[in-house]
């Protein structure tokens, strides 16, 4: 098997690593509601510069807040949130450069979950992927990988045994955002849907309703027939046929 996995341009901007926490900004559940309670003599609402973050560890979800003042405020925008403000500059004690803006914020993140209204996440000390959708108001952490989409077809494909055997079938040599730039779905990710043929859009919707209704083999089943398996392929066979995939560079069928 070739080891050498290369992004696909359709996949460009659709997978993830969740941000690092910044220390300096880290506040409790209880300060978060204290703060966005007070109100400001400008009238700025500090719920515009807090932010929840979501994580997963094991089984486990967890939360913390932060102050996160927008990319583009500058030290006087930042001033008008006074609580949050003046607890931020006391603990990064810093009096030059924009100490106020998060230096771990990712922008190209942010700028596509903005568009969501829900995103796919897994963690990444999984043994394998686990995805669960998170609302798009959250931030994801560190501990997440990411994919910016929120369709149900995308989490078919990333639920089935193809997907997963293309994890296994690298994972210990590649990044896991680079299992995702690689991976070539039945069709471009964000190809629009008057783009697929009649026959794509019955599958789409049939592996939408398999998700959903948690029906694993018929979610394997349909997402085999997006992909014109005819036969059950075992998990190698899947990884070699993906890797053969000429479809990369094409339109959708």
């Amino acid at each position: 098997m070739i080891d050498h996995l290369i992004p696909l341009p359709e996949n460009a901007g659709l997978a993830f690593i969740g941000e690092r926490e910044w220390s300096p900004a880290l506040i409790s559940p209880v300060q978060a509601d204290a703060f966005s309670a007070t109100r400001n003599p400008a009238g700025r609402s500090n719920s515009d510069v807090l932010r929840s973050f979501v994580g997963k560890t094991g089984r486990r979800l967890h939360e913390h807040w932060q102050i996160d003042f927008p990319a583009h405020y500058t030290e006087q925008e930042a001033a008008l949130h006074e609580r949050p403000f003046a607890l931020q500059k006391k603990r990064t004690g810093a009096t030059a450069g924009s100490w106020w803006i998060n230096p771990h914020a990712q922008m190209s993140l942010r700028h596509a979950l903005a568009r969501l209204d829900r995103f796919l996440a897994t963690a990444l000390d999984a043994s394998e992927p686990a995805w669960f959708w998170l609302e798009s108001d959250r931030l994801p952490d560190a501990s997440l990988l990411v994919v910016a989409r929120d369709d149900d077809f995308t989490h078919a494909v990333l639920a089935s045994v193809a997907f997963t055997s293309w994890w296994h079938g690298h994972f210990q040599k590649h990044s896991p955002v680079r299992l995702i730039e690689s991976f070539p779905f039945p069709w471009p990710p964000f190809a629009p849907l008057g783009s697929l043929t009649k026959a794509q859009q019955d599958l789409r919707s049939q592996a939408a309703r398999a998700v959903l209704s948690g029906d694993v083999e018929q979610v394997n089943s349909t997402v085999a027939a997006a992909y014109d398996w005819t036969d059950a392929p075992d998990k190698d066979e899947i990884v070699r046929r993906l890797r053969l995939d000429e479809r990369r560079d094409q339109s959708p069928r």
